[in-house]
Order: C-alpha cells, then sequence, then structure tokens
C-alpha cells in the first residue's frame, strides 16, 4: 500500500513538471508573436512551407504519370509488335528462309558439278597424255621398223655379193677340173638375234597355267613370278596376286563343298565344267555360281534372328564378293567394279575390297575415286596384317602424287612399295631351268586340262586339298 501512495506521488509529481514546461513554452510562443514583425515573419514561414509542400506534391504528381505514360506505351509496344508481326509475315519470313536453303543447295550442286567438271578435265589431260604417249611410241616403232628394214636391205646385198664371189670361185674352179662342195653363209649375228624375247600374256590366258601348278602343288609365290614371267608386266604385282588367290579360293569353295548347300537344280552348271571354263579363261560359269551362293547367304543373314550371327555371315559373303570381283575383272571392269562395291556395302572394313575397288577405278581413269579409295586402305588397315594392300595403295598413290607434282612424298610410297615386292620376290627372273619347267607344263597343259581338274576333284572326296 505505502508503494502505491509513492508511485502516485511520483507520477503527479511528473505531470506537474510537465505542465510547468507547457506552460514556459507557451509563455515565450505568445511574447515572440506579440509583436507585429515576428507574426509577419512567421506567416511568410508558413506560406514558403506550404509552397514547398505544394511544389513536393506537385512533383510527386508529375513522376507518377511520368512512370504511368512508360507502362502505358510499353504495353502499346507490345500490342504493336503482336499486330505487326501476324502470319503474313511469318509466311514471307518463312518463305525467305526456303530461298536461302535453295541457294545453299544450288551452291552445293553447283560445287559437285565443279569438281566432276575438274575429273573429267584430269581424265581429259591424261587421255591425251597417254594418245601423245601411244603416238610417240608408235613414231618410234616406225623408225625402228625403218632402221630395221635398211639393215635388212643391207644385209642381202652383203649375201648377194657373197654369193657372186662364191659363183665366180666355183666356175674357175671347174674350168680347173675340181668342183669344190658350195660353203654355206654363216648368218651375221646381232643383238637382236641374241636376245630373247618372250611373248606377252593376258591373265585370262594364264589361268589354265595357274590351275595346273596349283594342281601339282607349286608354291604360290612361284606361280606369280611364272605369271608375272609370261605377262611381261602387262598387270600390276597385286593384279597377279589376287588372280590366284581368288583361283584357289573358287577351288576351294568348290572342295569344301560350299555349292552342295544350295537348293537342288538351282546350279547351271557342274563344279567340273566352271574350272574348265575357268582353265580356257572363260570365268562366266565360275561367277555364276559363285553369285548363287552370294545370294543364298545374302537370305540366310538376313533372316537371321542375332545382329551378330547376321554380321558374320555378311562378312563371309563380302569375301565371295571379292572372289567375285577379282575373276570379273580379267574380262568385265564394270561388273567387277561393282562386286567390290557389293563386298564393301557388306562389310565397310573390308581392307581388300576397298583396295580392289581402287584399282578397279584406276583402270577406269577415275582419280578422285580410286584416291578416295586407296585413303581408305591407308587409313584403316593394320600395316601387319595387310601388308600387301598397304604395298599396293602406296604404288598406285605415288603415281598419283607424282602427276600432282609432289615428288618426294611419291618416292617415299614407291620405296616403300618396292621393298615390300622385293621382299617377297615376285619380281625376280626365272632362270632358264626354270624357264623350261614352264615351257614342258604349258605344252601339256591344253591336252591334259580335263584330266587335271579330274584329278583336282577327286581331292574333294578324299579332303586333302582345303584352301
Amino acid at each position: 500500500m505505502h508503494e502505491q501512495l509513492t508511485a502516485l506521488i511520483q507520477v503527479g509529481e511528473f505531470f506537474a513538471s510537465v505542465s510547468e514546461h507547457i506552460d514556459a513554452l507557451a509563455g515565450v510562443a505568445d511574447h515572440y508573436l506579440s509583436g507585429a514583425q515576428n507574426l509577419r515573419l512567421a506567416s511568410i514561414i508558413l506560406m514558403l512551407l506550404a509552397f514547398l509542400l505544394f511544389l513536393f506534391l506537385i512533383i510527386i504528381l508529375y513522376v507518377k504519370s511520368i512512370v504511368s505514360f512508360l507502362k502505358s506505351g510499353k504495353d502499346d509496344n507490345s500490342d504493336n509488335d503482336n499486330i505487326i508481326f501476324d502470319e503474313e509475315d511469318e509466311e514471307r519470313l518463312r518463305q525467305i528462309m526456303e530461298e536461302q536453303e535453295r541457294e545453299r543447295e544450288l551452291e552445293r550442286e553447283l560445287q559437285k558439278e565443279l569438281e566432276l567438271a575438274r575429273a573429267e578435265k584430269e581424265m581429259l589431260e591424261q587421255t591425251e597424255k597417254r594418245k601423245q604417249q601411244e603416238k610417240e611410241d608408235a613414231e618410234k616403232e616406225r623408225k625402228k621398223e625403218k632402221t630395221r628394214l635398211k639393215e635388212k636391205e643391207k644385209k642381202d646385198e652383203e649375201r648377194q655379193r657373197g654369193t657372186k664371189k662364191t659363183q665366180a670361185s666355183i666356175a674357175l674352179d671347174w674350168k680347173k677340173g675340181k668342183i669344190p662342195e658350195p660353203v654355206a653363209e654363216a648368218p651375221i649375228l646381232n643383238q637382236e638375234f641374241l636376245s630373247y624375247r618372250q611373248s606377252q600374256k593376258d591373265l585370262s590366258e594364264l589361268l589354265g597355267l595357274v590351275i595346273d601348278m596349283l594342281v601339282r602343288g607349286v608354291d604360290d609365290l612361284k606361280i606369280a613370278q611364272t605369271v608375272m614371267f609370261r605377262n611381261q608386266g602387262k598387270n600390276s604385282e597385286d593384279d597377279i596376286l589376287q588372280m590366284i588367290e581368288s583361283t584357289k579360293d573358287f577351288i576351294g569353295l568348290c572342295l569344301n563343298g560350299n555349292f552342295d548347300k544350295l537348293p537342288a537344280g538351282s546350279l547351271q552348271v557342274s563344279e567340273a565344267d566352271a574350272l574348265y571354263h575357268l582353265a580356257l579363261g572363260d570365268p562366266t560359269p565360275a561367277l555364276s555360281m559363285i553369285e548363287q551362293l552370294m545370294d543364298y547367304n545374302i537370305d540366310l543373314g538376313s533372316q537371321a534372328s542375332l545382329t551378330q550371327k547376321r554380321e558374320e555371315i555378311f562378312r563371309i559373303v563380302s569375301n565371295y564378293a571379292c572372289t567375285f570381283g577379282n575373276l570379273a575383272s580379267i574380262n568385265d571392269l564394270h561388273l567387277a567394279t561393282g562386286a567390290f562395291e557389293l563386298a564393301i556395302e557388306l562389310n565397310p572394313s573390308n581392307i581388300n575390297a576397298w583396295g580392289r575397288l581402287g584399282d578397279m577405278y584406276t583402270k577406269a581413269t577415275s582419280t578422285s575415286k580410286a584416291v578416295w579409295a586407296y585413303n581408305n586402305v591407308l587409313n584403316q588397315a593394320d600395316e601387319d596384317l595387310y601388308m600387301r594392300q598397304v604395298a599396293n595403295a602406296n604404288k598406285m598413290m605415288s603415281q598419283y602424287l607424282y602427276d600432282q607434282g609432289n615428288s618426294l612424298q611419291a618416292a617415299k610410297l614407291y620405296n616403300s612399295s618396292k621393298q615390300y615386292y622385293d621382299s617377297l620376290g615376285i619380281n625376280r627372273r626365272l632362270d632358264k631351268q626354270e624357264m623350261e619347267i614352264v615351257e614342258i607344263i604349258e605344252s601339256h597343259q591344253q591336252n591334259d586340262l580335263h584330266q587335271t581338274i579330274q584329278k583336282l576333284l577327286e581331292r574333294k572326296n578324299a579332303a586333302v586339298y582345303n584352301f
């Protein structure tokens, strides 16, 4: 209770103090405003304050109107944009984009035509060079022929003079009663008579020799040397090696019973007839059999449920296509090109098919395509596994680079290729004994052809001849 009273007394004293201070402040204000001068000054201050408040209000209203105007302008612009970019503008924009795409497409077409024109120009230049070279060779041959005719006429004149002298001596001796035996004139030997000239044969003419030597069990390299000797550089080393390998592959298909898997009655020719025609230089029956085998396996691969199994079948068919292409290249370049393209389509990593496709393009003077194929060989091939294909690609690319003026790189590739073929020994000339053996085989080859093929097919049942 005592504490409450003390608190009330303190509060009363506080309010009394506040009241005294307010009264004092009011007295001061009354005293200040009691004078006219002071009153005028206070009114001026109040007017200034009112004017400042009025200006501040006007500024606030102005700023607010500007903000409202900007907001409304933005909305109007967005509405105008929506109104301006209508469906017609969108259609026009689409047409412009289509025209630009057509222009780019035309540029690509023009670039392709330009490349084709360049390729055709290169082909024409090569054709002109070849014609010029042939013309020069023909001119040289005519000059040589004229020289040979003059030498022959000179020899005939010398022979006639020698005959007249012999007749005169005989007549003189006859008058003496003694007629000596006439002495035969010894022929005049020159370099032309002393040098042996080997006749040049096409690969189609050498297929019988290859089959005969295979049946005799001759080594592949020795067969290649023999074919190189008889071909006399008309075909490249790879052409000859591929021909021998493909002939072996076809014989292997016959002996391993691959054609026995075909439906009964589907083959129009027997294995013996196909081999006989192949030995005579006609691969058509053999190509027909390989084609049927390829079609059969392609159908088999298409029906395979497992992707891995299907790819394995297609890899096998790709190798069949290479065999087909190598045999077809003997007589039909276009057919062979299609076969190697099919081999690559079935197995894009078939290095042998890429190399042979480049060879076909080279023979068809399609330089740009040939370079493309050889580059695929060099970029994809493992040099340890595909030494022959890499060597052939290097040899063919060296010629291209030389024509382009890059003689240093061309020489490097050519030397690399030459080292490989030298290591094989395929270009080694046959000695006298080997040439005699080849002549003996060729002399009996035609007469013993049926017997040779029969002997070959007998190994099918004995399972001895396995390629």
